[in-house]
């Protein structure tokens, strides 16, 4: 019996450009429009011969990313992540990937976790206190860039038990070059080689370079003997390969912490960045987080049995990650030939698929009022409303992010020490556009101003 396949609709778009200027112009606007026009499954043209087939309903997502992982590959999207990565978890496949996960597993085991409680506690003080210590405490605070202070911070002691505060001011900026660069070449209809000397290759190559030396010499100094710690950097080195007995190389070392680095950090910022520019908008949601964190905590420090008991807080958290997530698109290719609710997904690596929980979040079937900023969502209550795939922060399937509990712990801490002494608000006249480059930020950053909280409230 032969199946009748389709093509999936969507724009025509330029006769050689596609709908390429408008995904460069208005990504996200794009993108809801797309599926707002033409429904669940969507196929824009990308130059004059790579297509997109973007996805929105949670049963495909599931079919894609969970159910025929094995049809699918991370594709080209990986090797051009892999520039700034390497063969980390992020970008490596098949049993290579799947060795790697379960060397590093361990390291975010819940019991490991809640003995960082104390240690993430320490790092929120030291940014709070060095808010107060302002010659100026009236000026604002670049909102986006200490929350990559204090992530970075955290992910470093985490994951290398080594301090790299003051690496931050060559850190963040090369990081912030590298994902320009890696979201510029993935819009490119034809990438050049980093091997050209063009203006940005050169940029992007130093920018490398910087972090390179960062993780390189914390490694060079592990083995010197010169650090310690039962960290995931320990657990990477002690690990032997089943069959041949091999240690990792540098190298190898290299693509792992940099990958679980760069997103231990990056994507948790850029959330608890978002959480402040909602939370300054939704001053009554504030003031009930606030209230929680007074009746939890009182003035002593959080412990590990309170993260639980702060329930609010992670709700704000997961609806903040609603309207803006970090990883805003999942892309995968087709290994084979695939027919995806009557539509066929051919093995062409001209075609990619393309999971967007930006526009998934978004969708009214799933979430009434999609704009609206409502942290009840995420009650107990409403947890059955939907379907499990139409939330997907953090990936799903066997590539759910291996750091999801670590970040969840990590941010509502840094919520709760923050708002028992400051109401942030965004500086008057502001506006805030979205930046999608491989991670989703606020253009040009977040400055707010620090209102301390009184005693009275």
């Amino acid at each position: 019996m032969t199946v009748t396949t389709r093509e999936a609709p969507g724009p025509k778009g330029h006769w050689f450009w596609g709908s390429l200027r408008e995904r460069r112009s208005e990504s996200l606007g794009f993108l809801v429009r797309m599926h707002r026009e033409y429904g669940d499954v969507v196929q824009w043209r990308m130059g004059p011969v790579n297509r997109v087939v973007s996805l929105v309903n949670p049963e495909h997502v599931r079919h894609v990313l969970v159910e025929n992982v094995g049809r699918y590959s991370k594709g080209s999207g990986a090797q051009r992540l892999s520039t700034m990565l390497g063969n980390g978890l992020l970008t490596s496949e098949g049993p290579f990937w799947m060795r790697q996960r379960r060397l590093a597993q361990p390291a975010f085991h819940r019991e490991r976790l809640m003995r960082m409680v104390g240690m993430m506690g320490e790092e929120v003080e030291c940014m709070v206190e060095r808010w107060q210590a302002r010659p100026d405490t009236s000026a604002p605070v670049e909102m986006a860039d200490e929350m990559a202070r204090t992530t970075l911070s955290i992910a470093s002691r985490a994951l290398f038990s080594t301090q790299v505060l003051g690496e931050a001011d060559r850190v963040l900026p090369s990081l912030t070059v590298g994902q320009q660069v890696v979201n510029q070449r993935v819009l490119s209809l034809l990438p050049l080689p980093l091997s050209l000397p063009t203006p940005g290759n050169r940029a992007f190559l130093r920018a490398r370079q910087t972090l390179d030396s960062v993780v390189f010499d914390i490694i060079a100094r592990r083995r010197r003997g010169e650090t310690e710690g039962q960290d995931l950097l320990a657990m990477l080195m002690e690990a032997q390969d089943a069959e041949t007995g091999e240690r990792m190389t540098d190298a190898q070392l290299r693509d792992e912490l940099m990958t679980l680095f760069i997103a231990g950090y990056e994507t948790t910022a850029n959330a608890l960045t978002w959480a402040w520019y909602l939370l300054s908008q939704h001053p009554e949601v504030e003031e009930r987080a606030r209230g929680e964190v007074a009746q939890v905590l009182g003035e002593r420090a959080p412990g590990p049995e309170d993260i639980p008991r702060l329930r609010y807080l992670s709700q704000v958290l997961e609806e903040s990650m609603r309207l803006y997530p970090p990883a805003w698109v999942m892309v995968r290719q087709a290994r084979e030939e695939d027919v995806l609710d009557g539509i066929r997904i051919p093995a062409d690596p001209r075609l990619i698929v393309a999971v967007s929980p930006y526009v998934i979040h978004r969708q009214p079937r799933f979430w009434p009022e999609p704009e609206r900023f409502d942290p009840e969502r995420f009650s107990p209550e409403r947890a059955g409303e939907r379907p499990k795939l139409a939330y997907l922060p953090f990936g799903a399937g066997q590539r759910h992010c291996i750091g999801s509990h670590f970040a969840m712990m990590e941010m509502v801490l840094v919520l709760a020490g923050v708002l028992r002494r400051f109401r942030p608000r965004l500086v008057p006249g502001r506006k805030v556009e979205l930046e999608p480059l491989v991670a989703l930020r606020p253009k040009g950053g977040l400055p707010m101003l620090l209102e301390p909280v009184t005693a009275t409230g």
